[in-house]
């Protein structure tokens, strides 16, 4: 019985773990942990040399494995990818969930996109659940999901212009 306790717990901790990757829950508590993000404000006179240096590190790691809950080169799930590019391009330090991301930026409309900002998206049904950085030409990186790697995508595919919840910006 103890070994099954065992487990228990170590399933509730990988659950746990999961939640603070790209995936976000609708409990209260998550909700309000969301508002409680502090926004993320970057000179707006940084966007042009900042989105082109996102863009350029960005570039360098398609190809990279998803990896579940991933935050280095080795191995990436969407929002970890997008905290080392803004931590390693910018030194700016971004919350960890894709549902954080989007609380601490502010929302722009889709046509005000620019290299640098962020787009995201609802994959799970259950809320903010993706994120992506737009690099310009309706395009965007992403760590899509297990067994992929980092790839772009184009914003207006039906599967991402469809899920598309919010597109947000650092730079104000």
């Amino acid at each position: 019985m103890q070994i099954n306790a065992f487990w228990k717990a170590g399933l509730v901790s990988l659950a746990l773990l999961g939640l603070a990757a790209c995936s976000t829950t609708s409990s209260k508590r998550t909700s309000s942990a969301a508002s409680k993000v502090k926004p993320v404000r970057i000179n707006p006179a940084m966007q042009a040399d900042g989105g082109r240096e996102l863009i350029m590190q960005s570039m360098d790691l398609v190809g990279t494995p998803y990896r579940w809950g991933g935050t280095t080169d080795a191995g990436f799930d969407c929002s970890g990818m997008i905290q080392y590019l803004y931590k390693n391009a910018l030194g700016v330090n971004l919350p960890r969930t894709s549902r954080d991301m989007a609380a601490a930026s502010k929302r722009i409309s889709k046509g005000s996109l620019k290299a640098g900002d962020l787009v995201f998206f609802n994959t799970s049904g259950r809320g903010i659940s993706h994120v992506g950085l737009y690099i310009g030409n309706d395009q965007f990186i992403h760590a899509p999901s297990s067994g992929k790697t980092i790839q772009t995508e184009t914003l207006s595919k039906p599967y991402y212009a469809s899920r598309l919840v919010k597109a947000g910006t650092y730079f104000y």
